[in-house]
């Protein structure tokens, strides 16, 4: 199976290199291979950590986030947790369902509802993040604590950089 991966990753360097000739196929490698890696990642932890927890990857990305951030609105934990509003109240429906959230309107504005952990949800997130830690030390296991950090601090310098400076117009037209 690997061998197939590697062959398609060898594919579409071609076929890209064959159709957009003017491409930066170093580019193209790099986000090819970043997409990859968050996929396989995402698939990984969610089939051998998340899911035996009852946990879909949304439903332990909500729980994590306010886990991190405290209670907060459903438009909030989408925005933080990069998933989409549908996303969110369809994962909150289920945690909620599973006694891990609850929610609870506010004094003020009776429009806006605070999702929370319970007891229960605390102990889920905090195992699920440690077994995804386990994960996450065999995954990397090869780096050393140097390139983790340097790795570490170029993606964090990708993610930095505002969605809206790099949906401008491509230099790369056929």
């Amino acid at each position: 199976m690997e061998a197939d991966a590697e062959r398609f990753g060898e594919m579409a360097v071609e076929r890209v290199e064959a159709e957009i000739p003017e491409a930066d196929l170093d580019l193209f490698r790099l986000s090819f291979a970043l997409s990859r890696t968050a996929t396989r990642f995402v698939r990984g932890v969610e089939s051998a950590v998340h899911r035996p927890l009852g946990l879909t990857w949304a439903g332990f990305r909500v729980l994590f986030t306010i886990w991190v951030c405290g209670s907060m609105e459903s438009h909030r934990i989408a925005r933080l947790s990069g998933l989409s509003r549908a996303s969110v109240s369809s994962a909150v429906n289920t945690l909620e369902r599973d006694g891990m959230v609850e929610r609870s309107r506010e004094s003020i504005d009776r429009r806006l509802v605070t999702v929370s952990l319970t007891d229960g949800g605390r102990h889920v997130v905090r195992t699920a993040y440690a077994d995804q830690h386990g994960q996450e030390a065999l995954l990397y296991a090869e780096f050393d604590a140097d390139e983790v950090r340097v790795l570490t601090g170029m993606l964090e310098r990708v993610l930095a950089t505002p969605w809206g400076a790099v949906k401008g117009d491509s230099p790369v037209r056929p």
